[in-house]
């Protein structure tokens, strides 16, 4: 007889077998949404219109903005569970931006085409289709970045939520932007002219690897007889590693200009030669941060209100981390539903 060692052992063994057959799989995986029709394409840029889950609450249409870095689908990862599910919940009219995987035609893409040609496009189609004179922006991230630019540069949004949002690229607690200050981004996008989604992935799962590969794995080898948590794991891997490239003109902007500059909050960001002016972001904004968010600390992100114009400022922290924040069970429904309140107040 075998003793209770080697059985566990075996055991173990038998689980990181199952463990490699199931990661397999990741390639098979496809992406699941609550409905929702493409109503407007330009390039690879997709715009996309929810269709309602209860009646409408709220008239004035909302357009989700992510990051470019990543693929939007993190904000839907799982329709029954996510930031979209819960905007639909809420009676919130949801349009959602993909930015599309860019090629090597489109390395001279800059952030200013990201800002006044593919986002303005999208949101001149929305105002057309919906019949109002202005929109609410949720931005994301980067995706925030180019929001918040697009909301001082044009007179048509009303409202205007940021989550994950950086503002000060030079706070102390800021481990991303020390990392990117000391990059020679000219050097490498002449070398290769896009940066690859790939680099930029394990990039950032080099700044935590023990959670992020390590533990994690073990994680998943510990559930591998829990079916539901291994679909729930294999559909945000499949996530972490379908990051675009990136363009590299924008890419260069967004690190010399923000991360080693720290030109936004020095007023001197020009968009295709319009200043940025902090100042004159007057409408109502909602700032949303995550407390354990080391991608874009909340020590980045807090001090907005010191910069801009609006009078009408709210900070929001939820207890959670830079992805966490879209799919963990701590935040759960609480941010969309936030999110809704805070908008319906501002009809």
């Amino acid at each position: 007889m075998m003793d209770d060692s080697v059985t566990q052992d075996l055991s173990f063994l038998g689980n990181i077998y199952q463990g490699c057959m199931e990661i397999a799989r990741i390639s098979t995986i496809q992406y699941h949404y609550n409905p929702r029709t493409l109503v407007y394409q330009h390039d690879k840029v997709k715009l996309y219109h929810y269709k309602s889950k209860v009646k409408k609450t709220h008239t004035i249409p909302l357009l989700v903005v992510f990051a470019t870095v990543n693929r939007p689908e993190i904000l839907d990862l799982f329709p029954e569970h996510s930031l979209v599910g819960g905007l639909l919940e809420n009676g919130m009219d949801v349009y959602f931006l993909d930015w599309g995987y860019p090629d090597s035609d489109d390395k001279d893409i800059s952030l200013g085409d990201y800002i006044n040609e593919y986002l303005h496009h999208c949101v001149e189609h929305i105002i057309e289709a919906s019949n109002q004179s202005k929109i609410n922006l949720l931005g994301i991230c980067q995706g925030g970045i180019i929001s918040l630019c697009y909301s001082i540069l044009y007179q048509n949004i009303k409202n205007l939520v940021l989550v994950s949002t950086p503002i000060d690229f030079h706070t102390q607690d800021n481990v991303i932007a020390k990392m990117f200050r000391q990059l020679d981004v000219d050097a490498l996008t002449d070398l290769i002219g896009n940066v690859s989604g790939l680099w930029l992935t394990n990039f950032f799962i080099s700044l935590r690897p023990f959670e992020l590969v390590g533990k994690k794995y073990l994680r998943f080898i510990d559930n591998i007889e829990n079916q539901e948590w291994i679909e729930r794991f294999l559909r945000v891997e499949k996530w972490l590693y379908d990051a675009p490239d990136q363009t590299g003109a924008s890419f260069t902007e967004l690190i010399k200009d923000f991360y080693q500059q720290n030109k936004l909050i020095k007023g001197e960001i020009h968009v295709d030669g319009k200043r940025v002016d902090l100042k004159k972001l007057t409408i109502p904004v909602l700032n949303v941060m995550a407390s354990e968010d080391e991608i874009v600390p909340v020590s980045a992100t807090k001090e907005l209100n010191k910069y801009i114009g609006s009078t009408d400022y709210t900070a929001k922290i939820f207890p959670s981390g830079h992805i966490g924040i879209y799919i963990s069970d701590k935040v759960g429904k609480s941010m969309p539903m936030e999110i809704a309140k805070w908008l319906k107040k501002r009809k």
